[in-house]
């Protein structure tokens, strides 16, 4: 009779010990879901601003003009500098922009769940670094503005901008049927308003 309890009791751990394992493993994967999906509001937030950037530079005459190149196709100088800044990020794409025929380079990556792109000289200098981030995580005078002037607004994608010493905070929005992009100085001032 002991021996049977024993093994009753033995079962009983064995299987509480496997549904434990089981719950262990859905939680990452529950995890990897939520990054996923954030991860596809992201690409499809950038997709549209692409597509909303390329326009503009048609409608606007711009000479920007860019290419999709292979990371060994990267200036050596540009390679070093990202490597050497962000040791731990992931190159997820690269391109070439030539703008009044000076040739730059876009670095996009992700270290963890933070999306950066830079945007380097062919020396390596960084002149433009875009990281993601949310926007509970933005100043308070940002968050202000943006609370006073678009209330109603669901924020689909929000990046620090810095280019050199200037720091501005842009913000693709849901406001209403439409999307509108937002530029705000850390001051909480409006920079670049919805359709200027």
């Amino acid at each position: 009779m002991r021996a049977k309890n024993l093994l009753v009791l033995l079962v009983a751990g064995i299987f509480v010990f496997a549904v434990s394992c089981k719950k262990k493993a859905e939680e990452p994967a529950a995890e990897t879901g939520k990054i996923k999906a954030q991860m596809e509001t992201v690409e499809k937030a950038e997709s549209e601003e692409s597509e909303a950037e390329e326009q503009g530079e048609k409608e606007e005459g711009a000479e920007v003009q860019e290419a999709k190149v292979d990371l060994s196709a990267l200036p050596e100088a540009v390679l070093s500098a990202f490597k050497t800044a962000y040791p731990d990020a992931v190159i997820k794409g690269a391109s070439q922009e030539t703008e009044k025929g000076v040739a730059y380079y876009e670095v996009e990556s992700v270290e963890g769940t933070l999306l950066r792109d830079l945007l380097y000289a062919a020396d390596g200098k960084v002149v433009e670094i875009e990281e993601s981030m949310a926007t509970t995580d933005m100043p308070a005078s940002v968050q202000e503005t943006l609370a006073r002037e678009y209330p109603e607004a669901k924020v689909l994608k929000s990046e620090r901008l810095t280019k050199g010493d200037i720091v501005q905070y842009e913000m693709q929005l849901q406001v209403g049927e439409k999307t509108v992009e937002l530029t705000i100085d850390p001051t909480g001032k409006i920079v670049e308003k919805p359709g200027e």
